[in-house]
This record gives C-alpha cells, sequence and structure tokens, in this order.
C-alpha cells in the first residue's frame, strides 16, 4: 500500500519544467545537441534519442521537433553495429520531415560495410552538409546516388586508396565550402569555379597549382603543404582576385620551394604563414605584396609564427599595428 500510495504522490505532483509550453520545451532541447551542423552521436549524452527516455511528454515533445533529428554521425566509435546505425539513420531522417541535412560517416577499420553505404536520390537531395572519411577507398565508390541541390560544405578523406579513374562530383550549384585530403583532391572533379572556401590537406604544392587555376571565387584558402618534392620545382603564377584569406601550413622547412612566389592575390586581408619556410621573410613579403598589386596596408590581420626580430623588423613594412578605416 504505501508503494502504491507513494506511486499516486508522485503523479498528483506538478514539476515545473512539465508545464512549460510545448515550443519552449523543443527550443530548450534544440540548444541541448551539439550547434547544426555539428554531429551529435547516435546514442549516449547528447543524442536527442535521451530526450525520448524521460516521459511521454517530452517524449512527444521530441518527436515533434523535426530539427532534432536532421544531423546525423555514422561511426564505430558509437559503439553500435554499422547495419544498425544507418537502420537508425532512417528513423531520424523520417523523423526530420523535409529538412536540410548534415551527415557525418567515418570508417574507423577496414570492413567494408561503411563504403559501401549508399546515400538514396531522397538523401542526396536533402544534404546539406556531408563529410565522408574512409580508410580504403575501392572504386567505383561515390556513395551518392543523385544531384545534392543543397549541399553547401562537402568533406571527404581517403586514407588509403587504389588508382581510381577521376570521378566527377554529381549536381551541386549550391557547393561553395570544401575540405579535401590528397587522395580525395587527386580523383574528385568538383565544380572548382563555384567555390568559396577550399582546404586542402597533406598535398604538394604542384598537386594545388592545377586546382587553384580553376577556383576564381575563393575567399579563403588553407592549404596543408606536404614537403619538398624534387620532382616538381616550378609552377605556374595562379591569380585569386577575390581571395581574401590565405594559410600556408608547410609540411616541412626546405627554403627551396618558393611558397608565396606563385599565389598572386590583390584582394588579400590576411595571411597565416610560417618564418622557417620563407629563406627571406622580409624580402619575400616585400616581393608578394608588390607582385600581388595589394598595398601592404591591406593587411590589418597578418598572422606570422616569427620571431621578435622579424616582428620588430617586418611592422614598419607591413604596418601590421594599424587597420584601415
Amino acid at each position: 500500500m504505501s508503494t502504491l500510495a507513494a506511486e499516486r504522490t508522485l503523479d498528483a505532483h506538478k514539476y515545473p519544467v512539465l508545464t512549460l509550453p510545448n515550443e519552449i520545451t523543443s527550443e530548450i532541447f534544440l540548444h541541448f545537441l551539439p550547434v547544426y551542423p555539428q554531429c551529435p552521436p547516435v546514442a549516449g549524452l547528447h543524442s536527442p534519442t535521451n530526450l525520448t527516455l524521460i516521459c511521454r511528454k517530452w517524449r512527444a515533445i521530441a518527436l515533434a521537433t523535426p530539427t532534432l533529428w536532421r544531423a546525423v554521425y555514422l561511426s564505430l566509435e558509437t559503439g553500435f553495429p554499422f547495419v544498425q546505425q544507418i537502420h537508425i539513420f532512417d528513423i531520424w531522417l523520417h523523423r526530420s520531415l523535409r529538412y536540410p541535412i548534415s551527415v557525418t560517416v567515418k570508417e574507423n577499420d577496414h570492413s567494408t560495410v561503411a563504403r559501401n553505404f549508399v546515400f538514396s536520390s531522397a538523401q542526396c537531395a536533402r544534404l546539406e552538409y556531408l563529410k565522408i572519411t574512409l580508410i580504403l577507398m575501392d572504386p567505383p565508390f561515390l556513395g551518392l546516388a543523385g544531384p545534392m541541390p543543397l549541399l553547401h560544405h562537402l568533406e571527404l578523406v581517403f586514407e588509403n586508396m587504389h588508382d581510381p579513374d577521376p570521378i566527377i562530383f554529381g549536381e551541386a550549384p549550391l557547393l561553395r565550402s570544401v575540405v579535401l585530403n590528397d587522395n580525395a583532391a587527386s580523383i574528385f572533379v568538383l565544380p572548382w569555379a563555384q567555390l568559396t572556401s577550399l582546404t586542402l590537406d597533406h598535398v604538394w604544392l604542384h598537386e594545388c597549382v592545377p586546382v587553384l587555376q580553376q577556383t576564381s571565387n575563393l575567399v579563403y584558402c588553407k592549404l596543408n603543404l606536404l614537403p619538398y618534392n624534387s620532382g616538381a620545382v616550378w609552377w605556374p603564377d595562379v591569380t585569386l582576385s577575390c581571395l581574401k584569406s590565405l594559410s600556408l601550413v608547410p609540411g616541412g622547412d626546405d627554403k627551396e620551394i618558393k611558397y608565396l612566389e606563385t599565389i598572386i592575390v590583390p584582394a588579400l586581408r590576411e595571411l597565416q604563414i610560417e618564418e622557417e619556410i620563407l629563406e627571406n621573410p622580409i624580402g619575400t613579403l616585400e616581393s608578394f605584396i608588390s607582385k600581388s598589386g595589394c598595398r601592404s596596408r591591406a593587411f590589418p590581420s597578418v598572422k606570422f609564427s616569427f620571431d621578435e626580430k622579424f616582428v620588430r623588423e617586418g611592422a614598419d613594412m607591413l604596418d601590421v599595428g594599424e587597420s584601415p578605416s
């Protein structure tokens, strides 16, 4: 009898949080998750599934909030078999109705389940952010079965691969931001001219040039470069007329590579580079600014990894301490 009485007392108790309007509770739920387009795990502390396990009211609110379910992280790191995660993925996409979606697929071992996962044409039509990381890329992998009219950001990382033929990426008229490692950059043909942000990771400088020659509308560019390749000692100039931010991260300290002599950037506003890759830092920057046709005062934010002597000598030349009005 005492147990029954206790249950009745609990049922009769009014929890203030349950008196909130559903719209406010739904908004609180959205702040519980990682900010979109970051993807919560399918299970665990930051999974929206947790919100369905508290009480009937919260479950109903969570299931009626489609934006809770539009970002999905698929990886064996979650502790679930990948086949089961694909089933969960389908459920979440159904709950998210017709909202644009963000999807991360990460392969953690050499099983073929992840790399053989294919997005349906209906799923492709809703993709807004997509990140795929595979240990081995086997041709003819594409994983995408149709046009992607909403795709804005794409990240492809293939740690190993055979030698597939070039893959022409599907229709993606809104694609603006791309991150590729060396393997992905070597095989995918993307709509380069429409990109405004590009990151190339672990690439030779000479591999970047053919890509950069096609990216006429870039505003942001980051190149994580591999050490010197003795087979490539000269590269044609590349003019990026719209580029405002350039970051060069060297894979070595070989000063024979003329990193800044290849790129002409008349609209540049921010430069990040390390001193050790420049044989004559001050002279190189003077030449770079002159060749690009941009005034030194166009650099309100110049970020270097330089010693104090260089900063002291270079400050007068670059006017880095004074932003243009």
